[in-house]
C-alpha cells in the first residue's frame, strides 16, 4: 500500500483486510525475526508482539488449545506473556503456567493483582506463583487503576506497594508496574508520585479523540524512561469487528508507536500468526495513513471505548 494512497482507498482496503481476525493468516518464508525493544529502564528485552492471555481463561478454550496458542507464539518469536488472576478466575494463569513448563526461563512473564493492601497483594501473588508454576514474576502489576484514589491506596502505609518491595527483596518479583484504561490523568499523577517500572495502557487509532493515553500518558512515561506496554489494539475487537478499521492496520498503528511491547489477546493460532506476522514484517504507517485512521474512527469516539471514563 503506497504511502500516497488516497484515504478512501486506504480505508477500504483496511476494513476488508481486518474482517475475521480468526481467518488463517499466511506466514511466508521471508518473514523477518521478531523485533525486540527495551522495556523502559528495566533492561528487559521484549518482543514487539506480546501475548495477551485473557482469552486463555475463557470457557471457549480447553487446556490443549490454550497450550497450542502459547507454543505457537513462542515459535514465532513472542517472549512476553501477560495474564492476571482475574482472567477466568485463575484459569488463564493455570493454563499459561502449564504451557510454559520447560521454557519458563526463556520468556518474560507478567501478571497482576487487584489487591490494594500489602497483605492481600502478597496473598494473591503467592497464589499466582503457584498457578503459574514459577518462583518469580518478571513484571508484577497493580491492576486496573481507575482514579487517583487507587494510587493513594497503593502508596499509603500498609498499601500494596509495600508488598512489591517485600516481594522484590525476596526474589519473587523483578519489576512492578501499573495498569488501567479509564483515564490517562491517573497515570500521569501516579508517575509523578512514584517511579513505577512500567505501565500497561490502551493505545489504538481511536484513542486520540477522547482522554488520549497516546498524547498524555505515553510521552510522560517516556520522559521518565518508564516501560510502556500497549493493550486494546483492536478496541476490544470493535474496530475490525464493525468494519471500521482492519486488523492489520490496527496492529501497524500501535506497533508504530514508541512503545516497548503490544499485548494482543489471541483466542486462536491464526490470531497469534497475524499479530506476529505484522510485527515481523512491520511497515510503519505514513502520516497520511495515520490521519485516515483517525478520520475513520472519529465518528465512533467515545462510544466504542467502553473502558474509558466519560470525561
Amino acid at each position: 500500500m503506497a504511502s500516497r494512497v488516497s484515504r478512501r482507498r486506504f480505508l477500504a482496503g483496511s476494513a476488508a483486510a481486518g474482517v475475521g481476525l480468526a481467518a488463517s493468516w499466511p506466514l511466508f518464508a521471508d518473514d523477518r525475526p521478531m523485533p525486540h525493544r527495551e522495556l523502559g529502564r528495566t533492561g528487559l528485552s521484549v518482543s514487539l508482539a506480546g501475548l495477551g492471555c485473557h482469552p486463555l481463561g475463557g470457557s471457549g478454550l480447553d487446556d490443549a488449545q490454550a497450550g497450542a496458542i502459547v507454543r505457537r507464539a513462542i515459535e514465532l518469536g513472542v517472549n512476553y506473556f501477560d495474564t492476571a488472576p482475574s482472567y477466568g478466575n485463575g484459569a488463564s494463569e493455570r493454563r499459561l503456567g502449564k504451557a510454559l513448563e520447560g521454557v519458563r526461563d526463556k520468556v518474560i512473564l507478567a501478571t497482576k493483582t487487584l489487591q490494594r493492601d500489602r497483605r492481600g497483594a502478597l496473598r494473591e501473588l503467592d497464589a499466582s506463583l503457584e498457578r503459574l508454576r514459577t518462583d518469580r514474576i518478571d513484571l508484577w502489576q497493580f491492576h486496573a487503576l481507575a482514579r487517583t484514589g487507587d494510587t493513594d491506596r497503593l502508596l499509603e502505609k500498609g498499601g500494596a506497594l509495600e508488598a512489591a518491595w517485600e516481594a522484590k527483596k525476596a526474589g519473587k518479583v523483578r519489576f512492578y508496574g501499573i495498569t488501567g484504561h479509564a483515564d490517562p490523568r491517573v497515570f500521569v499523577d501516579a508517575l509523578k508520585r512514584h517511579p513505577f517500572d512500567a505501565l500497561l495502557i490502551p493505545l489504538n487509532c481511536i484513542d486520540p479523540h477522547h482522554l488520549s493515553f497516546e498524547t498524555t500518558a505515553l510521552p510522560f512515561a517516556r520522559e521518565r524512561r518508564t516501560g510502556v506496554i500497549a493493550m486494546k489494539v483492536f478496541c476490544s475487537g470493535r474496530l475490525p469487528g464493525q468494519r471500521i478499521v482492519g486488523g492489520e492496520e490496527c496492529l501497524r498503528y500501535t506497533y508504530g508507536l514508541p512503545i516497548a511491547v503490544c499485548i494482543v489477546g489471541c483466542s486462536s493460532i491464526a490470531e497469534v500468526e497475524l499479530a506476529a506476522h505484522v510485527a515481523r514484517n512491520l511497515r510503519v504507517l505514513s502520516e497520511e495513513e495515520r490521519a485516515a485512521l483517525h478520520e475513520a474512527t472519529r465518528p465512533h469516539s467515545p462510544a466504542l471505548e467502553w473502558y474509558k471514563a466519560k470525561s
